[in-house]
């Protein structure tokens, strides 16, 4: 699940990845898109005998066209319980300015 939401000052992506360590995931982006990628691997134990496996395996992969508004170079990513949060801080010139009227 991708989530992408927008504040006056950043641009936020939000990926569920439960069970996946901050070194199982890579992040990057590349003239303008964000990549996500992770691979869970089935590790079978030696001695059971399955019944059931519904648990998710295999690649995740989800790629986002950010727009040209966002400083990329200055991106952060937090994993916290299961929760993938990507930020991207606006460009000064992309983030909203008052402008003063003046009377003559």
């Amino acid at each position: 699940m991708l989530d992408v939401y927008e504040t006056e000052n950043e641009l936020v992506s939000t990926v569920e990845l439960p069970g996946f360590k901050k070194g199982e995931i890579d992040i990057s982006v590349h003239d303008g898109i964000l990549s996500i990628k992770a691979e869970r691997r089935f590790t079978e134990e030696k001695e059971a005998k399955y019944h059931r496996v519904e648990r998710w395996y295999g690649n995740f992969y989800r790629r986002l066209l950010l727009p040209s508004s966002v400083d990329s170079e200055k991106a952060k990513a937090d994993l916290k319980n299961g929760l993938l949060t990507v930020t991207f801080p606006k460009k000064e010139e992309a983030k909203p300015r008052q402008i003063r009227v003046s009377a003559s």
